[in-house]
């Protein structure tokens, strides 16, 4: 056997540490520690695939909102019945001038009677603001089109229909709801149908919502999409990729848009890493300090990204992850995710501001109302503290719309909102906007000369607010008439002592006090007083200011 020197040795026996190191490191990269990072960055692409999803759905709804506000209205109703009258020819001079396609976005707007005959049809690129002549509704030379109005034309509901339809500019996203008084006492008599181009300014859009970018390339007849899914299919990754088409079909099922959209971490991380080769070299320096910091800056780090995302994901609860890794690919892990995290964030602030506010007043809707009407019938119960609900309704508001218009309207309206909600500043209290002109309010235990004045205030504000009102019979400006239940509590009543009273009978009182106020001359209140443990002793205060 040949003999070795100690130097000898101590290379060979060094080389061999350094092999075996650099086998194990190796071995745990690619085993362990590569698909733990794999698995990460497709949960984060399917991630970023879902707000794909989300963008379009987003961008979609104000439309079928739009779309079904017009369709369920009385004078849309009455057009379709006589559409050459002078009163039709007002409402589309109202309704569908140019400026209104720019403000809702749409690009054109079409009107059919109950046997898709057209009555009305207008399109305008609300970008580019250039008249399109479409021809999509021409159903004796493109019969298919048929498909966007499967929607029942019997009976009362109201059902909208959305889909994608192919017109001589392109696709376009459609929305077709039936036309219909806004009471929906009488049966529908046509059809109102809106579109939107998806064009390069419709993918802009998109993409602000998702964190890559988005491309768009149209579908020839002739061309194989192999197996993408459509655009709102279920997110199911199983592979990284530096991107993800989706498609989008027509009313016939054709596809006719391919998305692509690129994801931020769509390659698999390098197995020779720069943090990889640094401990390599470093073992040539001392093998324990690699060993420390091997255990210290990588594995430990890695266990944890992946069991924080693993319980984030376990509870659907995400937050942000640590961005102080040494290692580049962990850092840039934690960026995309806490970028992604922070757009989940503000979209969810922006849900819960879409479900619990006005989108005109902007102060609380009926569904906030009705969340914090049960919290202060829990507190009721539990507590023995009384309660004040007002109902308030605009005097004469249907003349106001119709002698100075809807816009002016909508103005007065978040007028009226801001004067109102001004006299309910505790946390306790609220003001929301109930329906149409009606706003209702919340006093949480609050004495009855309290409330005198509250309310005489609140009447006294709309003269000094002075909207001017030309139609009003009790004023020259905008004024509002109150209802007022006021429920008193047995102060002799156990601890969690339970009410026979509820939400919707306290309402109702309101609303009696409140037409009591309308058939009295209006721009006044009503009040009545009730019990909490007996709904049958109210009382009516019929002294309420008349200004």
């Amino acid at each position: 056997m040949k003999t070795l020197s100690f130097n000898q040795l101590q290379i060979r026996v060094f080389t061999l540490i350094l092999v075996l190191f650099t086998t194990i490191i190796l071995s745990y990269r690619i085993w362990i520690q590569l698909p733990q990072l794999e698995a990460t960055m497709l949960k984060l692409s399917e991630r970023e695939l879902s707000t794909l999803v989300f963008a379009i759905n987003r961008i979609t709804k104000p439309m079928v909102t739009l779309n079904y506000d017009y369709a369920v209205w009385d004078e849309s109703f009455e057009f379709v019945q006589d559409p050459h009258s002078e009163q039709s020819q007002k409402y589309l001079l109202a309704n569908y001038l140019d400026d209104n396609f720019v403000l809702q976005e749409i690009d054109g707007v079409f009107i059919f009677d109950k046997q898709w005959n057209t009555l009305y049809a207008k399109g305008f690129h609300h970008k580019n603001q250039i008249e399109l002549k479409f021809q999509f509704h021409d159903f004796t030379l493109f019969p298919e089109n048929r498909a966007i109005g499967s929607i029942p034309a019997e009976g009362t509901e109201v059902k909208s229909k959305m889909g994608v339809l192919s017109t001589l500019f392109g696709p376009a996203i459609f929305i077709s709801t039936a036309i219909l008084p806004s009471e929906k006492s009488l049966v529908a008599n046509g059809f109102l149908v809106f579109i939107r181009l998806i064009n390069q300014e419709f993918i802009d859009e998109i993409s602000l919502f998702t964190a890559t970018p988005v491309i768009m390339a149209h579908i020839g007849k002739d061309e194989s999409i192999g197996d993408l899914a459509d655009w709102d299919a279920e997110v199911d990754l199983d592979k990284l990729s530096p991107f993800t088409q989706r498609i989008i079909r027509n009313a016939q099922g054709q596809p006719v848009v391919k998305l692509t959209l690129h994801h931020s971490n769509g390659q698999p991380p390098s197995i020779w890493g720069i943090g990889l080769i640094s401990l390599v070299l470093a073992m040539l320096m001392l093998l324990i300090t690699v060993y420390i910091l091997l255990a210290g800056f990588i594995i430990k780090p890695v266990q944890r990204l992946a069991s924080n995302i693993k319980d984030m994901d376990k509870v659907q609860y995400f937050k942000e992850l640590p961005k102080n890794h040494i290692i580049s690919e962990l850092r840039k892990i934690s960026f995309h995710f806490n970028a992604l995290v922070g757009k989940v964030q503000r979209q969810n602030i922006l849900l819960s501001k879409l479900v619990y506010v006005d989108e005109l007043t902007q102060i609380a809707n009926r569904r906030a109302f009705e969340l914090h009407l049960d919290t202060q019938i829990q507190l009721l119960n539990r507590h023995n503290i009384g309660l004040t609900l007002i109902l308030a309704d605009i005097d004469y508001f249907k003349r106001y719309n119709d002698s100075l218009g809807h816009l002016a309207g909508d103005e007065a309206l978040k007028k009226v909102a801001t004067v109102l909600e001004q006299h309910f500043k505790r946390a306790e209290d609220i003001c929301a906007r109930f329906g149409g002109e009606e706003f209702i309010m919340f006093y949480s235990d609050i004495s009855a000369e309290s409330l005198q004045q509250k309310l005489t205030e609140i009447i006294h504000s709309f003269k000094g607010l002075a909207i001017p009102h030309p139609s009003s019979e009790v004023a020259d400006y905008v004024t509002v008439s109150l209802g007022v239940c006021q429920v008193l509590t047995d102060p002799d009543a156990s601890y969690n002592f339970e009410y026979s009273i509820t939400g919707k009978q306290i309402i109702l009182m309101a609303d009696k006090a409140l037409y009591q106020a309308k058939d009295n001359g209006r721009n006044q209140f009503r009040k009545v007083t009730i019990l909490a443990n007996d709904i049958d002793t109210a009382k009516t205060d019929l002294d309420g200011p008349h200004i």
